[in-house]
């Protein structure tokens, strides 16, 4: 099982990992007397959450993280569409290409 945004458990298949879901995911987060309402949609290489701020950004990604794409803050969201970086990629990257400690 996986802890969703909303703290509500659901059962992790090849169909609807959180990498890159097949099935799109919207998780509804309601409002109490700390946090503002909100959701998260995921579906294949896109992702879209709301936020609390007024932001824009546009930037394009290239990371173990997000994995090749574009990301963008508009005003009270975000948005994702990228293609995922494969976990052995990811591992092979962080092993070779990260900085170490000098002794």
């Amino acid at each position: 099982m996986s802890q969703t945004a909303s703290g509500y458990n659901r059962n992790e298949k090849w169909y609807n990992k959180n990498v890159f879901p097949l099935v799109p995911i919207i998780t509804v987060k309601k409002a109490d007397e700390h946090n503002t309402k909100g959701f998260t949609f995921r579906w294949l290489v896109f992702t879209f959450w709301t936020l609390d701020a007024f932001q824009f950004e546009i930037s394009l990604n290239i990371d173990t993280h997000w994995g090749i794409g574009l990301t963008f803050l508009l005003p009270y969201l975000r948005g994702v569409i990228a293609i995922p970086c494969p976990e052995k990629l990811s591992i092979l990257i962080d092993r070779n290409l990260s900085r170490r400690v000098r002794y």
